[in-house]
């Protein structure tokens, strides 16, 4: 008995699917290069067999391509990629910081130079609004708001993408979840002991180097300040990038069991809160002042009104065109030699309409060139790791131990590292606003902290 098989015919979602595909990978071929300007395309039977589509859908996707200006039908010869690209405009999301601390006026200019049918704006980023956010093609954040979207479940709004070898390995995982990768590294930097070099020379006072604890750090505060308005020692606290760094050093993280946080009475982690308290309260050392945010405490430091602070390579950028005799190092530690590491992260919409342009544009900010100029033209550091150490001469002020942060890598970690929710940081900080300002004691903090922070869901 003889037997028919029949091939079933895709479905709808089946064929629009290879559709644009099909779409995708033309137009992406025709970006990059493999078909030039007035070359013309492959056969259409050649085509067809390639994507494994008949002839009527192939031609669907060419026209489509044609109504966007990609390729014009040439009548009985073939199909030829037009002479000029069809103009994009990309929206980018962002804080004003990138044009800061990545020279990012600059790369816009280079990436139009490049891609001069492509136009790149930028937009304020509304974190809070997730469907204006990816609404821009777009977008750049920080890990510590990459792993807020990773929590609430939302990374697949970015675009997955492929592993750069060549950016530090340690850094790209900072926008890992799942497996996947959703946002390019473009910068990033250690939380670093910054000093006023002047204040320890006219002290014959020995510069901070790595193995400083906090104690000796209060020392020497206590010696630098003055008593006539100069301050040893001062950052911004309640800054997310700043005082997490006592936590990480206790070498422990927060512990949960049943969705209930366990006591931190008796553990390293509460030690190091008391640590940052005693730090604080030193008015010998430290100033009572109610900052505003980092740049207080850069503009401080500017003025000579504190010799030391914490702050990150990013920070840096504030000074590069004073002549502020300053240098880093290392943070201090507690237990361990640990400090927050944090970066800035490129990626890409799902629901962006132009994915090939935006992805020309994540691989501009993470080429050779473009990392080049962020070490040319900024103090922060480039993912790139193959970016030679050296820069070209220039007006920037820049620390004579700029590349410590290479030896200093394995002390590296990230708010993850403390197992707490990032949506229970803010809570954390409060209780902690109020410990420090003498409103309650250990015993009542570690009930409060067990009591309030109980039920947040946490991902181990």
């Amino acid at each position: 008995m003889e037997c028919c098989m029949m091939r079933r015919r895709p479905t709808k979602e089946q064929f629009m699917s290879s559709l644009e595909e099909m779409i995708r990978a033309l137009r992406s071929e025709i970006i990059e290069g493999t078909y030039a300007p007035g070359d013309y395309l492959p056969p259409e039977r050649q085509l067809a067999a390639k994507f494994g589509m008949s002839n009527n859908s192939l031609r669907a996707g060419l026209e489509l391509l044609a109504d966007e200006g990609w390729i014009e039908k040439v009548p009985r010869v073939g199909n030829r990629v037009a002479m000029s690209r069809p103009r994009v405009k990309l929206k980018l999301a962002c804080t004003w910081t990138p044009f800061r601390n990545m020279a990012l006026s600059e790369q816009l200019e280079h990436f139009h130079r490049l891609y001069p049918w492509i136009t790149v704006e930028t937009a304020d980023i509304n974190y809070r609004d997730k469907t204006e956010l990816f609404s821009n093609d777009l977008i750049m954040l920080e890990n510590t708001q990459f792993y807020g979207l990773v929590e609430d479940g939302e990374a697949f709004m970015l675009e997955p993408l492929a592993a750069k070898p060549e950016l530090f390995p340690k850094i790209s995982d900072l926008f890992c979840a799942d497996g996947r990768l959703w946002m390019q590294p473009i910068i990033f930097s250690p939380i670093v002991l910054c000093y006023n070099k002047a204040h320890f020379r006219e002290r014959g006072m020995l510069e901070p180097d790595g193995s400083w604890t906090w104690d000796d750090l209060v020392r020497h505060a206590e010696l630098l300040s003055d008593g006539k308005g100069r301050y040893g020692f001062f950052f911004h606290v309640p800054a997310l990038n700043r005082w997490p760094v006592f936590l990480l050093q206790s070498g422990e993280r927060f512990e949960w069991e049943d969705g209930k946080l366990r006591s931190l009475y008796g553990t390293k982690m509460l030690e190091s809160m008391k640590v940052s308290k005693r730090i604080l309260h030193n008015r010998k050392a430290f100033p009572m002042h109610m900052s505003e945010d980092n740049d207080d405490s850069h503009r401080m430091f500017l003025e000579g009104k504190i010799s030391m602070t914490l702050t990150s390579y990013m920070g840096l950028n504030v000074w590069n065109d004073t002549d502020l005799e300053y240098d880093i190092s290392p943070a201090p530690y507690t237990e361990e030699l640990r400090t927050l590491l944090i970066s800035m992260g490129l990626g890409i919409s799902s629901r962006s309409r132009h994915k090939e342009e935006a992805q020309l544009f994540v691989d501009f900010l993470t080429s050779g060139e473009a990392q080049v100029r962020i070490r040319d033209r900024t103090m922060s550091i480039p993912s790139l790791g193959t970016v030679p150490g050296n820069t070209v001469p220039g007006k920037m002020n820049r620390p004579s131990r700029y590349m410590q942060y290479r030896e200093t890598m394995s002390s590296f970690r990230t708010l993850r590292d403390l197992n707490m929710p990032m949506k229970a940081m803010k809570e954390l900080e409060k209780q902690l606003k109020a410990y420090w300002a003498d409103m309650m004691d250990e015993e009542e903090l570690c009930s409060r902290l067990s009591s309030i922070m109980s039920g947040h869901p946490v991902h181990s």
